[in-house]
C-alpha cells in the first residue's frame, strides 16, 4: 500500500505552534468538499479528565471542528494526563507505549480513509517511547509526507530551517510549510518576511499562512471560523491532487 498517497504527518516546529487547529482545519475542509477524511493523534498528552473520563482534546477537537463521526478511541491510541513527553508521561502513569501498536493503529485508519492525517506530538525529535522510536521515526515508519507547522514570529526561521533539515537528513519528504499566526493581531517586519526566507533557505513551499483566529479554542472547544480560514488561506486542494474535491 502506497502510505503517502493517502496521507500526511503533521509535525511542528515545537510544541504549542497549532498542529491541532492545522490538522482540524484540514480536514474538515476536505470533509466540506465530499473527501472522507480523518484526523488521528496516536499518542495524546496533556489529557483531562471530565465526569470521570480521560479526554484527548485534540481528538475531541477535530471532532468538534471537522464533524466526525468516528468515536474517540479511532481517532486516538494513547493519552496521558502529565503534559510531558510522552515517553515520560506514559512512564510517570505506570504505562509504556508500544512502537508496534502505534504504527498498526495509524496504517489501520489510513487504510479505510481517502485521506488521513496524522497528528504527531511536539517536534520531530520528541521521542515516544524512547530514543529510538520518536516523532520522527513514526513518520518514517508509516513512509508519510511531511506538514510542518511552524509560528511566523521572531525565532522560526531557526526553529523551522532545522526542522526540516532534520526531516530532510533522515530522508522524510516535507510536502510544505504551514504558518500559523497564532496570538498576534498584527503582522510586523519579521512576520511578514520570515516565511519567504524560511521558503529560500529550505526549498520547501509554504502552504499558507493562518490569521490570527480569536474564537478558535482545541481547550474550550470552540471553532467558529476555522474552516473558513483554511479554505481561504492554505492551498489545502493541491496536497490531495489525487482526489477530486466537489465544487
Amino acid at each position: 500500500m502506497d502510505y503517502a498517497r493517502k496521507g500526511y504527518f503533521i509535525t511542528g516546529t515545537d510544541t504549542g505552534v497549532g498542529k491541532t487547529v492545522v490538522t482540524a482545519g484540514l480536514t474538515g475542509v476536505f470533509r466540506h468538499h465530499g473527501i472522507d477524511a480523518v484526523a488521528i493523534k496516536p499518542v495524546q498528552t496533556g489529557a483531562v479528565i471530565k465526569n470521570g473520563k480521560l479526554i484527548p482534546e485534540d481528538a475531541f477537537f477535530y471532532r468538534l471542528a471537522a464533524d466526525l463521526p468516528q468515536p474517540i478511541d479511532q481517532l486516538n491510541l494513547y493519552r496521558f494526563v502529565p503534559a510531558l513527553s510522552p515517553h515520560l508521561a506514559a512512564k510517570l502513569c505506570g504505562e509504556k507505549i508500544e512502537p508496534e501498536k502505534v504504527v498498526a493503529f495509524c496504517r489501520q485508519t489510513l487504510l479505510c480513509h481517502q485521506l488521513t492525517f496524522i497528528e504527531g506530538a511536539g517536534g520531530l525529535c520528541v521521542p515516544l517511547s524512547g530514543p529510538n522510536f520518536t516523532v520522527a521515526d513514526l513518520a518514517r515508519e508509516l513512509s508519510l509526507p511531511l506538514i510542518v507547522v511552524a509560528r511566523t514570529g521572531l525565532g522560526t526561521i531557526n526553529h523551522t530551517v532545522l526542522t526540516v533539515a532534520y526531516a530532510k537528513s533522515l530522508e522524510l519528504e516535507v510536502a510544505g510549510i504551514v504558518f500559523n499566526a497564532l496570538g498576534q493581531q498584527q503582522l510586523g517586519p519579521a512576520e511578514s518576511d520570515n516565511p519567504e526566507i524560511i521558503a529560500q533557505m529550505t526549498g520547501v513551499p509554504i502552504l499558507g499562512i493562518l490569521p490570527h483566529l480569536p474564537r478558535v479554542n482545541v481547550e474550550g472547544g470552540a471553532v467558529e471560523g476555522l474552516l473558513e480560514a483554511v479554505e481561504e488561506s492554505v492551498s489545502w486542494s493541491q496536497l490531495a491532487p489525487w482526489l477530486k474535491p466537489k465544487a
